[in-house]
């Protein structure tokens, strides 16, 4: 069995100190193999704001895949934004990253649906590149046919019915289509603040869409959560877990059965 981790949207500058606070001793519990970062590791991409978020997470035990977010470039100062958007992020918090994680259960691969700045009026919107796309699947097919395969992203390709966020990604449901069409299970993502699950088949397309909560106090009508996600050779369960009265609590939970995933009944 597989134990992940799966956190977005932290927002250093604004976290929640108190969650943050009991984080650590409740992820330990959970004996995680791998902890994912679905970007908003910051809030405004300060300097200082970068390296307390690397302090943190290297109190976090085991290996760690992350991507950035649209808050992890620089709120301010529109030349780091025009010429190097990731500049902070990828000196202070890239190098704790793994490039990709694989196991005997699951592979997880990152890419980055962030930009620094965009031909449109709203710059905090996703994109999906689809050649760096096929070039990331082209690992993941390199494992095991068994291995449940997923990307993790900062920004939902296709937003979930209960995003309090309306918004679209550019290219999201092209990429969903063709991951759909190699056999790639699912995606796992953060922004909206609001945690999902889906089992999504837009347009005959079958892949799963996990979305973590957030961690700092820019809550959308929804408590502070993380998901706790364990997948074994025969199940992928998904678990809320949400701060209330100072404490961390089990949410809801969703479950899928390997066996049903598309990639598994295309190899039948």
């Amino acid at each position: 069995m597989t134990s992940i981790i799966q956190f977005a949207d932290i927002h250093f500058g604004v976290e929640d100190k108190a969650a943050m606070a009991a984080v650590k001793d409740t992820v330990d519990g959970l004996k995680p193999d791998v902890t994912l970062i679905c970007g908003d590791i910051t809030q405004n991409g300060k300097k200082e704001e970068f390296y307390a978020a690397r302090d943190w997470i290297r109190t976090l035990s085991g290996p760690k895949v992350i991507t950035p977010g649209n808050h992890d470039t620089p709120m301010f100062g529109i030349f780091q934004r025009l010429f190097d958007p990731f500049g902070r992020y990828n000196r202070i918090i890239a190098p704790l990253s793994e490039p990709h994680y694989t196991d005997q259960n699951v592979c997880i691969m990152p890419i980055n649906t962030s930009r620094g700045v965009q031909a449109k009026t709203d710059w905090s919107l996703g994109v999906v590149g689809i050649e760096e796309l096929e070039k990331c699947v082209k690992v993941m097919q390199a494992t095991a046919p068994q291995t449940v395969k997923l990307f993790i992203a900062h920004h939902p390709f296709i937003y979930p019915p209960s995003s309090p966020l309306q918004k679209k990604t550019e290219f999201g449901p092209k990429a969903l289509k063709r991951l759909s069409e190699l056999n790639i299970d699912g995606v796992l993502t953060g922004h909206v603040h609001t945690p999902f699950m889906l089992d999504r088949q837009p347009d005959e397309t079958e892949i799963l869409s996990i979305g973590a909560g957030t961690l700092s106090v820019r809550r959308r009508d929804k408590p502070a959560s993380f998901n706790h996600i364990k997948i074994d050779g025969e199940t992928i369960l998904v678990t809320e877990i949400f701060w209330d009265n100072d404490k961390f609590e089990t949410g809801r939970i969703f479950t899928k059965k390997i066996a049903e995933l598309k990639s598994r009944r295309s190899v039948v």
